[in-house]
């Protein structure tokens, strides 16, 4: 690349970094503060902004492919060509708690609050090739060969809350359990960045590393099973203890009796899914059901009657609700397509609230939920 051309595309670069950089904390934070997230199945989110001197490099790399000057990356085009200038990364514990968070996102998508551009691409990512309760047949592959992520290139959509400009930048977003991402911060310090510049490492240390995956691979299975008996053990302590029934407290766990996925959550009792359609005028949404059904299973309310459910949500009670939410954000509830989730969640915890701590204690616990909400929502 000639120098002139290189400036102007670090000139460029340097220019936009703080919006990508506001760009991958809003999508950190939309995660991190949405209630209906699946937060037991995240440990961490990280995010990162490519660094000048690897985009150079990729630049050149993809020119030197390029079979005519239209297909060139320069200083005008590049934040539309490189697809991975911000990287988000979705950390897990538990190969199971990938599903729950594949499913979430997709929610998200479906309410165009993300747009999937690509993906999922699966980069040899560690997966469940049986179920983790049974045992292995005796000719199971456990062969792996490197660097594994799940990967998805991801833009905001129509319906996200964030200024236009970010919606036009492409991010590219992985995820991965624990042991994938260790796997990969020691191969990319001690392997990948050498073999990348050209630095010859010898074979067996190569295969090493691969060889270290494919450890890892077994141990991510194995992991998985100990988690699964663990709460399997502790659902059947609770059961004698106390005799409640094992599908309410494997949910308190957030078990259930197959370890479903986060969308496997989404069985409404129809007693439910009508008096919430009642209550709130339209179809809630599958996300907001999953959350529903969470808080729901936790405090074994799930196979109430219909009666129940239609004195949850009285009249009255979602008129305190109204009333609150006017006082501190200044609007009406479940006008907003942007805010409506996050609007029906507040409502079915004030609801839950006011049926187990009191009148009071609900009130005052909305305040402050709202409180918060409006001063993150102002920054």
């Amino acid at each position: 690349m000639k120098k002139q051309e290189r400036d102007k595309l670090l000139i460029s670069f340097f220019k936009k970094k703080e919006i990508y950089k506001k760009l991958a904390e809003y999508i950190v934070r939309l995660i991190s503060d949405d209630p209906s997230a699946p937060k037991e199945s995240i440990h961490t989110i990280l995010y990162r902004i490519k660094g000048e001197s690897r985009l150079i490099e990729k630049i050149e790399q993809k020119n030197a492919g390029s079979e005519s000057d239209k297909d060139l990356v320069t200083h005008k085009n590049f934040d539309e060509r490189i697809g991975d200038l911000i990287g988000i990364r979705i950390i897990c514990l538990r190969l199971s708690d990938i599903v729950k968070v594949e499913a979430y996102l997709k929610f998200l998508v479906e309410e165009k609050i993300l747009q999937f551009i690509q993906g999922p691409d699966y980069k040899r990512s560690f997966v469940l090739p049986i179920d983790p309760g049974k045992a292995a047949p005796q000719d199971i592959s456990f062969q792996y060969s490197g660097y594994s992520s799940i990967h998805y290139q991801i833009r905001l959509g129509d319906n996200s809350d964030a200024g236009d400009a970010f919606k036009k930048i492409q991010i590219e977003l992985q995820l991965r359990t624990i042991l994938e991402e260790a796997w990969g911060e020691i191969d990319h310090k001690y392997r990948y960045r050498y073999s990348r510049i050209g630095e010859s490492l010898p074979e067996h240390i190569h295969s090493g590393f691969y060889n270290l995956s494919a450890y890892l691979q077994a141990a991510a299975m194995h992991a998985e099973q100990l988690c699964r008996e663990v709460e399997a053990y502790r659902a059947s302590r609770r059961l004698t203890s106390n005799g409640k029934n094992r599908l309410s407290i494997a949910s308190e766990h957030g078990v259930d009796e197959k370890t479903n996925g986060f969308a496997d959550q989404l069985t409404v009792p129809p007693a439910l899914k009508t008096v919430l359609e009642q209550s709130f005028g339209f179809k809630v949404t599958d996300r907001t059901l999953a959350y529903i059904m969470r808080r729901l299973n936790k405090l074994g309310y799930t196979q109430r009657s219909k009666r129940f459910f239609q004195t949850m949500f009285k009249k009255s009670r979602l008129n305190d609700f109204q009333t609150i939410f006017q006082e501190v954000l200044n609007r009406d509830p479940f006008k907003e397509s942007k805010t409506i989730n996050i609007d029906i969640i507040n409502a079915v915890n004030f609801a839950l609230f006011d049926e187990i701590e009191g009148t009071m204690v609900a009130k005052e616990g909305l305040r402050s939920t709202l409180k918060w909400r409006k001063d993150r929502s102002s920054r």
